[in-house]
């Protein structure tokens, strides 16, 4: 046993004991073996008997602490099982109930329901002595094209024990899990990143939650000069982006380059790396080194322009302990070959499937450095991403959901509340340049009618209001529509995931979207500003929606005369930009954050749901 694996064992007997003299003092009975064996084994046995109504929170950690049995005893694929098995149980529930609602309503009324995501394809059956080989099943039915990494937070005994709503979270231990998708050569892995040892107090976590609890209050409070307010945006900017490369620089360290997806084509340069370090170990005798060794040690090499020296040194380390000499000669290697290794930092990659547990859903990682401009989407679970994909598979091509003629097919809801003219005006003359052929309602309330057809009858529906329009049609009725449209709600907060109360995980609309089968769902993680959404709103859809025939390309556009409502071009004379069409809506997401003035704006973007491509 490795000495990571006796402490982390020591860690979950401590914790047992923890857990023991709480559950005396709430007269509960425990078994008297402290051994982590039988902790795991009562602990399963409790999970198996969870029938149909599942306590949805204690069920999540009682998976996690499984995970944690499971990897200090060096099982490490059947901890990943546990880990997938945490992942938005309350969320799965709910799919669960209402198909079954629908089918009882069916059965009694005589009528056709409208169906939502069905349980079974969010069933993954990861249990028992074949739950690794059900898992790589599950895995294969995904597209190559797919690069999935799935991040949970550690289970942590003091928030299972106790409800202390009061503090803030703090930077934890987190599992980073590579799911190998399709015909992938990737090993099923995960590695566990721990909480950083520093000395100072700053916390990424609570400087997170600091920052966007009084984001609202600092947007929307009276300044005395535009000096000051400016002044408090720039606070806000390098606040955030403080704290972004704390999470990428601090916590994450070397294990920030698992985000980073596999290039999309098959470099000869990315080979030969690869050859390289097969070659070395072979040189060095070392016979029985793991696959997933052998590729962790192949990812480094080839993600090396990412990495300074001592994050590469301790990634090998990590990987190779005991062997000093090929450790040294894989960090020679690197040190030659790092003129060769740089130009990778900008090749295309694959699209990034990031499975995020709940409770660390408000952290930006799309706005990481090593993800700038790279395609990232969002599932709260493999289930849910397992259930949406086998809903829309048939539409799917190279890992992307098509969808065609999206000029022609669309809804725009602009200014709903009539107290946003400026964005009213901004926003209309862009509609009737670049899509004419949309239907379009402006500053007027959309009727829950009038919304309900934007959804179940249009490919896009794009929102540009307050919020994320639940105050005209609820999460609720979305959640029992068969909704077709892809979602863009270009309001505050339209994607956040709030918290409901007590121990249980947040929840938005983005999860009714989801589970009424939206295929892809655009929106904002905390509050923004109007102008600087605008920008990015008329960035991303001309560079994903082609232009109608003779129009001049956006790029061409004089962007201050716009933000006043005026469409002007530039002169022929003057620099004008490339207009590039970037038909996969998660390429241009990525690429129309650049137009934002503010970091705190790119940074709130987020996609949840499938990659889509336009065609």
């Amino acid at each position: 046993m490795t000495n990571t694996a006796k402490e982390q064992m020591k860690d979950l007997l401590n914790e047992s004991k923890k857990y023991r003299l709480r559950s005396k003092e709430l007269n509960y009975r425990f078994p008297s073996n402290d051994s982590i064996y039988k902790l795991q084994v009562d602990t399963e046995e409790f999970v198996a008997e969870m029938d149909f109504i599942i306590p949805c929170v204690e069920y999540s950690n009682m998976n996690k602490m499984l995970a944690r049995c499971s990897f200090a005893q060096e099982k490490m694929k059947e901890g990943i099982c546990y880990l997938i098995e945490s992942h938005s149980v309350s969320q799965r529930q709910r799919i669960l109930h209402r198909f079954l609602k629908n089918e009882a309503l069916e059965y009694s009324l005589h009528e056709p329901q409208k169906y939502g995501l069905d349980p079974m394809s969010a069933k993954l059956d990861i249990t028992g002595p074949e739950k690794i080989n059900k898992l790589n099943t599950v895995l294969k039915e995904f597209p190559s094209e797919w690069y999935m990494i799935q991040v949970t937070a550690q289970h942590d005994h003091r928030k299972f024990i106790y409800n202390d709503l009061q503090r803030l979270p703090a930077m934890h231990s987190i599992h980073i899990t590579v799911l190998p998708t399709g015909q992938q050569r990737i090993p099923l892995l995960c590695i566990t990143v721990p909480t950083p040892k520093s000395q100072s107090t700053y916390d990424v976590c609570q400087e997170i939650h600091e920052i966007l609890a009084n984001c609202k209050f600092e947007l929307q409070a009276p300044y005395s000069s535009k000096q000051i307010y400016w002044k408090m945006r720039q606070r806000q900017n390098d606040r955030m982006k403080t704290a972004v490369d704390g999470l990428e620089y601090t916590w994450l360290r070397e294990w920030r380059i698992l985000f980073m997806a596999d290039p999309i084509d098959d470099l000869k340069s990315v080979k030969e790396l690869q050859d390289m370090v097969d070659q070395l170990i072979a040189n060095n005798s070392l016979i029985g080194i793991t696959e997933t060794s052998r590729w962790l040690l192949k990812k480094i090499v080839t993600s090396a322009c990412f990495l300074t020296k001592r994050e590469i040194e301790l990634a090998i380390k990590h990987v190779l302990p005991g062997h000093t000499k090929l450790m040294k000669d894989i960090i020679l290697f690197i040190n030659e070959k790092a003129e060769e290794v740089k130009p990778l930092s900008s090749v295309k990659r694959k699209t990034l499937i990031l499975i995020i547990d709940e409770q660390m859903d408000y952290i930006p990682f799309e706005a990481m450095e090593i993800l700038k401009n790279h395609p990232v989407t969002r599932f709260p679970s493999l289930h849910i991403a397992r259930a949406l994909f086998k809903e829309h598979r048939n539409y799917i091509e190279n890992g992307c959901r098509v969808v065609k003629n999206l000029g022609d097919i669309g809804t725009c809801i602009v200014n709903p509340s009539g107290n946003l003219m400026n964005m009213e005006k901004r926003m209309k003359v862009f509609m009737k340049y670049w899509l004419p052929r949309w239907t379009g309602l402006y500053n007027e309330e959309p009727q829950e009618d009038f919304f309900e057809k934007a959804l179940t009858n249009h490919d896009v529906l794009m929102y540009n209001g307050h919020g994320s329009g639940i105050q005209y049609l609820s999460g609720e009725k979305i959640e029992k529509l068969r909704v077709r449209a892809i979602v863009l709600l270009f309001g505050c907060s339209s994607t956040k995931l709030i918290p409901i109360g007590g121990r249980f995980p947040p929840y938005g609309v983005s999860n009714q979207y989801l589970a009424a089968c939206s295929p892809c769902i655009l929106g904002m993680l905390w509050e923004v500003t109007d102008i600087d959404v605008d920008k990015m709103t008329a960035s991303f859809v001309s560079n994903w929606i082609p232009a109608p025939l003779n129009a001049r390309p956006w790029t061409d556009v004089i962007v201050n005369e716009w933000c006043n409502g005026n469409l002007k071009f530039k002169d022929k004379t003057e620099d004008i930009g490339c207009q590039s069409e970037e038909p996969e809506m998660l390429r241009a997401v990525a690429k129309s954050k650049q137009a934002c003035s503010f970091y705190m704006t790119a940074a709130a973007a987020v996609v949840r749901g499938l990659p889509i491509i336009h065609q």
